[in-house]
């Protein structure tokens, strides 16, 4: 059984976590951005067909470690996320317990 005092915990977590999931969100979308423009760079400094240059510079240290920071910032933003949602299937599921114990269902 949830106890009201776990719910009432996740409640204020869900309040006090709306800005950060924001803040991860944008971080998400500055290392993709971050990412693109070191491919970029890269894509400009190499030679050869344009399929060579493409396949270049995706192996290029800069561009490595650009794509490693966004996919480390992706995995915060998810954790994040899942997180939240298990807050609210908790929330979701003592309301859904206690509407039924008030009908006497439980």
């Amino acid at each position: 059984m949830i106890k009201e005092e776990e719910m009432e915990r996740a409640l204020r977590w869900m309040a006090t976590t709306d800005t950060e999931l924001a803040d991860w969100r944008v971080a998400v979308l500055r290392t993709e951005y971050l990412a693109a423009v070191a491919e970029s760079l890269s894509y400009k400094l190499m030679e050869g067909t344009v399929e060579d240059r493409k396949r270049a510079c995706k192996a290029a240290p800069e561009v490595q470690t650009a794509m490693e920071n966004h996919f480390a910032t992706v995995r915060g933003y998810e954790k994040l996320r899942a997180q939240r949602k298990s807050a609210e299937l908790l929330i979701e599921t003592w309301r859904s317990v206690n509407a039924n114990q008030r009908k006497g269902n439980i």
